[in-house]
């Protein structure tokens, strides 16, 4: 049995390369060739850098210099690009400030002879009341039901005789007032203002 476990012993580490090899470590690699099976002793090692190349190759004949003679160089764009300046056309949407919930009246500027409605912004655009800017596009408009704390917003009430949506908002979208809001599923409001106590 003792000589049996010493057998088992030899062959392992014979089969393992012993523990005092001195060989290089090699891999075989098997390539097809015809029909026969070729094996040869690759030694593993690193392949050698290129001693004077770049990644990518430079080809000096083609690349000209940045910026070429006589040219400038483009000046570095900021992040985000600058918005561009925004036109506004007079006369402007605009809501008399301040309104109180008091108020039973709502009065201001927008472009002439325009149907027009106050609506309750924060409680998704619950009409408030109805009204017409005049020829000089001064309007003043009845409305009830004003809570504090709440925004009113001043909306196109009709469509103008031959506009469709998309042309009236395209035509009075430069008429917008600085509280402007367009909000999805609830309506485009060309100002608006917060309901003072």
């Amino acid at each position: 049995m003792l000589v049996l476990c010493l057998l088992a012993v030899s062959l392992a580490a014979v089969a393992c390369g012993g523990a005092a090899t001195t060989t290089t470590p090699t891999l075989a690699a098997a390539t097809a060739a015809g029909d026969a099976l070729v094996t040869s002793d690759l030694t593993a090692t690193a392949p050698a850098a290129p001693v004077d190349s770049g990644y990518p190759a430079a080809d000096s004949a083609s690349v000209d210099p940045y910026p070429a003679a006589g040219d400038t160089a483009l000046p570095a764009e900021s992040y985000p690009a600058p918005a561009a300046e925004e036109t506004f056309l007079e006369p402007r949407f605009r809501i008399d400030q301040p309104v109180s919930a008091a108020a039973t009246t709502i009065t201001g500027q927008a472009p002439p002879n325009l149907t027009l409605a106050v609506l309750d912004v924060t409680y998704n655009g619950v009409p408030l009341g109805m009204g017409q800017s005049d020829a000089n596009g001064v309007f003043s408009i009845p409305v009830s039901g004003l809570i504090a704390g709440n925004r009113i917003g001043l909306a196109i009430g009709a469509l103008p005789d031959g506009m469709d949506l998309v042309q009236t908002a395209e035509t009075y979208f430069p008429h917008r007032g600085e509280g402007f809001q367009n909000l999805p599923n609830v309506g485009v409001f060309y100002d608006s203002t917060l309901v003072q106590p």
